[in-house]
């Protein structure tokens, strides 16, 4: 890892629901000049509940109350001049200031909004609502947990190609921004999910829930680089 980090995260409590979604389809919803990534000809659409602690930028404390946030991502595989990462489609949060920062400095498409999460023993139900100003108001309602023993991603497999990013890619005005990040390889387990009610990834494509793939992480320790214009 390198020393010129920019911001400290936890991420604790994470599911990575994946579906298939036909790539054709999904690059029509990509911002030019990005690229659908695939693996062995699938492109997948994945939805990222977790909740983040200890956030501070370097040199500066975590300060409680602002240094903690639920958070909602749907993102997608991409490639741009040769390298591989993740574009996000949305990503909601709890944290009003977190969110205004993230699109304000960073470009990243964040959203305000209303999450609940209760935890009991290995079961999680979270919810999630969405409140941005100037942004139609959508929901998800959710349990999930893990079902199997830890394990290490194998390379080559579509859990280390869907999990094991480093970068990732936003487009502002017609400009492509990469941030870089680190973290120790992931520990995995198989997860289970249950919806109860989801009006958020409904917005994109078709999925094929018969190839979905569920991945749960208990925790992670990740350090953000900052954001470079391509």
């Amino acid at each position: 890892m390198k020393s010129n980090w920019l911001m400290k995260q936890v991420w604790r409590n994470l599911l990575f629901i994946h579906w298939p979604v036909p790539a054709e389809e999904l690059q029509k919803l990509l911002p030019e000049p990005l690229n659908i990534d695939t693996f062995e000809g699938k492109a997948f659409i994945s939805l990222v509940p977790f909740t983040m602690t200890g956030i501070r930028f370097k040199g500066t404390p975590s300060v409680p109350r602002i240094s903690q946030l639920h958070e909602l991502n749907v993102r997608t595989y991409v490639e741009y001049q040769g390298e591989r990462g993740v574009y996000f489609f949305s990503l909601d949060a709890t944290n009003a200031l977190g969110v205004w920062i993230a699109r304000r400095f960073f470009h990243l498409p964040y959203l305000h909004a209303d999450i609940m999460v209760n935890k009991r023993g290995e079961l999680t139900e979270f919810q999630c609502r969405r409140k941005h100003k100037g942004f139609q108001h959508k929901e998800i309602l959710l349990t999930y947990k893990p079902i199997s023993a830890p394990y290490y991603t194998k390379e080559g497999t579509v859990d280390e190609w869907l999990t094991d990013r480093d970068r990732l890619f936003t487009v502002h005005k017609q400009k492509v921004f990469r941030g870089k990040l680190f973290h120790q390889p992931w520990i995995l387990q198989d997860g289970h999910y249950s919806m109860k009610k989801n009006t958020i990834t409904t917005a994109y494509l078709p999925i094929n829930k018969d190839e979905t793939i569920v991945h749960y992480a208990q925790h992670l320790v990740t350090y953000f680089y900052s954001f470079q214009k391509m």
